[in-house]
């Protein structure tokens, strides 16, 4: 297994439909959707988090929002924390950039598994997968406390399954410049994804340190970033800049 502790870029994993919601206006839901409700209520606290000067809490909640908004409605999925079994929400996310050019096409990609423990998001855990089983990065979020050591990974893996639902894209009341950076002019499916991690971070701040999820499908949407917003450009800056801390090939 390789662990490159970057943001994640990754070959386009076959079997998702390029037609969605792309370039749709946004809509206020009528009754809101239970997906709309929460992401409004994660986007107050990332909000309470940018405000506090904890970046890595309003950055990393942008994903499971981003999703949200388009109205995924996220999975109950088990993790072995610590040896002990919890009840997290889960959703995935794959990222993927145009081409530049006269013939635009989808190319490089990333793949994003988000699962917090409860509606206030007090442990979130969150990892970049490249396929096939290269991790960009991982970290896990104790309330503001971020545990970004990791120290082994052994399994490690993540696919798209399914992708011909249709997007709903709301729009959150509460601006979030990141989140809107996922939204903006893409397109959307929705779909389903099996994902599995077994991953050792070094004790530190955070309470827990052992995190296992054994295969298992999870509600996802994906998401292609156009030319015009950085498409396969951005994929690639993301990968060179998000990378930061302690990471080692194995």
């Amino acid at each position: 297994m390789h662990i490159r502790r970057l943001a994640v870029l990754g070959t386009l994993a076959g079997g998702m439909a390029a037609a969605g919601c792309g370039g749709s206006s946004p809509v206020k839901p009528g009754p809101p959707s239970p997906s709309f409700v929460l992401g409004v209520h994660l986007d107050t606290l990332a909000a309470q988090a940018a405000a506090a000067g904890y970046f890595d809490r309003y950055r990393l909640l942008s994903y499971p929002i981003a999703a949200l908004m388009e109205n995924v409605v996220p999975s109950s999925v088990s993790i072995s924390v610590d040896g002990t079994t919890e009840n997290y929400q889960a959703v995935v996310l794959e990222l993927v950039g145009d081409t530049a050019g006269t013939n635009p096409a989808p190319a490089e990609s990333l793949f994003v598994v988000a699962a917090w423990s409860d509606s206030n998001a007090d442990e979130l855990v969150y990892t970049q997968v490249a396929l096939p089983d290269t991790l960009e990065d991982a970290e896990d979020l104790s309330d503001s406390n971020s545990n970004g050591l990791l120290d082994s990974a052994t399994v490690l893996s993540v696919a798209m399954s399914s992708a011909a639902g249709t997007c709903k894209t709301f729009t959150l009341p509460l601006a979030n410049t990141a989140v809107e950076d996922f939204l903006k002019s893409t397109t959307c499916n929705t779909g389903t994804a099996t994902a599995a991690f077994s991953f050792y971070f070094t004790p530190g701040h955070n309470p827990h340190s052992t995190f296992v999820l054994a295969s298992q499908p999870i509600n996802a949407v994906r998401l292609v970033l156009p030319v015009n917003t950085g498409g396969q450009d951005r994929i690639r800056q993301m990968r060179r800049t998000t990378g930061t801390k302690k990471g080692r090939d194995e």
